[in-house]
C-alpha cells in the first residue's frame, strides 16, 4: 500500500474517489491537472489536461486496478472505487505534522524579545535610564543570555514530545 501510495498522483485519485465513488476519467484527470497546476479546471491547457489523463490510463489507474483498490470500466471510461474505502483513508488522512502550530506564538515571543533587548541597548548607548548603570557588556550578556533560554523553551515545546519518545 505504501508503494502504491507514494505517488502523489495515486493519492490524489484515491481522495477523489473517496468522495465520489464513480468519476469518468476525464473528469478526474481535469481535476487532478487543475490540482497539480494550482488552477480552475475552466483554465487548463488541453496539453495539461492529456498529460494528466495519459498518465492516469497508462500507468496510474492500471497499477491500482491491479491491487484491487479501483476498477476501470473501458467503454465506459469510468473509475471506480472498489477497495476497502475505510482501509484506503486510513492511509491517506496520515496526520501531516504540526509543524505551524506554535510558529506564530514563538515568533512572536523572539520578535518581542528581539525589540525589547535592542531598546534596552541604544537606551544605554544614548544614556538613559534605567540602562545607564549597566555596562553594554552586561546587557549584551543579558540579551544573549535570555534568546539561549527562549530558544531551549521553543525546542522544548516544539520538538520535546518527539525528543521524549526517542529516548524512551
Amino acid at each position: 500500500m505504501f508503494d502504491l501510495l507514494g505517488n502523489s498522483r495515486r493519492r490524489r485519485v484515491l481522495r477523489h474517489l473517496l468522495d465520489e465513488r464513480e468519476i469518468t476519467l476525464t473528469d478526474l484527470s481535469s481535476r487532478i491537472a487543475a490540482w497539480e497546476n494550482d488552477t480552475a479546471v475552466t483554465d487548463l491547457s488541453s496539453r495539461q489536461r492529456k498529460q494528466v489523463y495519459s498518465s492516469l490510463y497508462q500507468t496510474h489507474i492500471p497499477r491500482l486496478s491491479d491491487h484491487g483498490i479501483v476498477a476501470y470500466d473501458a467503454d465506459e471510461r469510468v473509475v471506480k472505487l472498489t477497495g476497502d474505502a475505510e482501509y484506503v483513508r486510513r492511509f491517506l488522512d496520515v496526520e501531516e505534522p504540526q509543524r505551524g502550530r506554535y510558529s506564530h506564538q514563538w515568533s512572536r515571543y523572539f520578535l518581542w524579545t528581539a525589540v525589547i533587548g535592542s531598546a534596552v541597548i541604544a537606551g544605554n548607548w544614548l544614556g538613559t535610564t534605567p540602562t545607564t548603570h549597566m555596562t553594554t557588556e552586561s546587557l549584551y550578556g543579558m540579551l544573549t543570555v535570555t534568546f539561549m533560554m527562549l530558544s531551549v523553551s521553543f525546542v522544548m515545546a516544539v520538538e520535546g514530545p518527539k525528543l521524549l519518545r526517542l529516548t524512551e
